[in-house]
């Protein structure tokens, strides 16, 4: 009995071996980061080990917290409150809003940290990111195909326990349930079960009801020509769009929807403009920056949509060019936004054949903003911040040409045929 236990535990550490499976790269890459993360928090002490998160967890939770009390005064989400979120994001909201108290729900900016004076908030926050967490869990165990189950567990688990994934709970933010969905759109998108891919259709319209730009996705009906698919994913989507705006005054709140985020998107809401203010970039600077980063903004996505015609067989490249072209947008690049990258990096592990030394590339570029960084530059900028604009950068440039590498030998295939 003792050598059969001998021989399990050690086929489970070869198992861990990168040479044995390729996603080990991130598995080994998240966890050895993580331990020496909190060893190193373990000596420091003092409650330093909120490092990571945004402004040291001074503001914590107040995505979710602030959402609830600007949802609770109904169509004054959108006129007074100037939120971006869609109507349905706002509804759950609202819906949530019905779990906290009318005397929270109804206070002023300068007292939204007053949430951990009431019980109903605190406990309410446990209950979600704990469902969050379980959901999360399950579809990264189920949709990873390769490896033992201990490995399978463990990936789930780091997973869950790195930086992006942590940041956004941290937050509370609303791109969980969109990630969610999103995700069970991409491991039910090639299911043989009719059912299973209604609901993965199901689920996009749900991620684009919440956050609008999963939208981008639904391109993968339109290039596989599965276009009765892509009317009925269109009709759920607006479905979700339209139905929750009358509880925000009706359809004229998407106008007041479109200002908003027209003003977070050129003004304070985006982190490229509160740089640039920062190192003083005169304003023709400032304009010349932001029409470059909007130019590549373009390029990255007009490659997104070749590359889902011209390498269907990689799906895992097409959604990392699709979700690097988002990371890319000056108002949607941040830590949890890498979140979504655990979607091509499982296409990427479950790929039947070998890796080749681009596959490898990929895998390595997406796993590194998952990693613990310890320590912090300032107390608005972590070393991951900095990590995620540098990642952003260069897998957006990596993905460009090996997007041209490939078109170019489709070329070459397709005359030679």
């Amino acid at each position: 009995m003792s050598e059969k236990r001998a021989v399990d535990k050690n086929g489970f550490l070869c198992s861990l071996s990168p040479k044995k499976n390729a996603y080990n790269i991130f598995l080994l890459s998240v966890a050895i980061s993580a331990i020496i993360y909190a060893i190193i928090y373990l000596i420091l002490g003092n409650g330093r080990f909120s490092d990571v998160f945004f402004i040291r967890c001074a503001d914590f939770f107040m995505d979710f917290f602030n959402s609830i009390r600007d949802a609770s005064q109904g169509s004054a989400v959108y006129t007074e409150r100037g939120v971006i979120y869609p109507p349905m994001a706002n509804l759950i909201y609202l819906a949530l809003s019905r779990f906290t108290p009318s005397s929270y729900n109804d206070t002023a900016f300068d007292e939204r940290y007053s949430w951990t004076a009431y019980f109903a908030p605190m406990m309410l926050v446990v209950l979600f990111a704990c469902a969050c967490a379980i959901v999360f869990f399950f579809i990264v165990y189920c949709a990873n195909k390769t490896g033992t189950r201990i490995s399978r567990f463990l990936f789930a688990f780091f997973a869950f326990f790195s930086v992006p994934v942590l940041y956004l709970v941290e937050r509370g933010n609303i791109i969980m349930l969109s990630l969610i969905a999103l995700m069970i759109y991409a491991f039910t998108y090639y299911s043989e079960s009719r059912v299973k891919r209604e609901i993965g259709l199901i689920a996009l319209a749900f991620a684009f009801s919440i956050k609008l730009y999963p939208v981008v996705f639904g391109w993968l009906l339109i290039s596989d020509k599965r276009y009765k698919d892509a009317i009925r994913c269109a009709l759920y989507g607006l479905a979700m769009l339209v139905i929750p705006s009358f509880f925000f005054g009706g359809l004229t709140c998407f106008y007041q929807v479109f200002l908003n985020i027209f003003d977070f998107s050129t003004g304070s809401g985006s982190t490229l403009s509160v740089i640039m203010n920062f190192i003083k970039i005169p304003d023709i600077g400032q304009s010349i920056i932001s029409l470059l980063v909007w130019a590549w903004v373009l390029i990255c996505g007009t490659c997104f949509a070749f590359s889902a015609f011209i390498r269907p067989e990689k799906a895992y490249k097409t959604w990392a060019l699709g979700l690097v072209t988002i990371c890319c947008v000056p108002s949607l690049t941040s830590i949890y936004s890498w979140a979504f990258f655990i979607i091509p990096l499982i296409m990427l592990f479950n790929k039947q054949c070998g890796y080749a030394r681009r596959d490898l590339t990929y895998m390595i570029m997406m796993t590194i903003p998952f990693v613990f960084l310890p320590f912090r530059i300032t107390f608005h900028v972590s070393p991951n911040t900095v990590l995620i604009y540098v990642m952003t950068a260069v897998l957006s440039v990596f993905c460009v040409i090996d997007m041209l590498l490939d078109l170019k030998e489709y070329r070459i295939n397709k005359k030679n045929a």
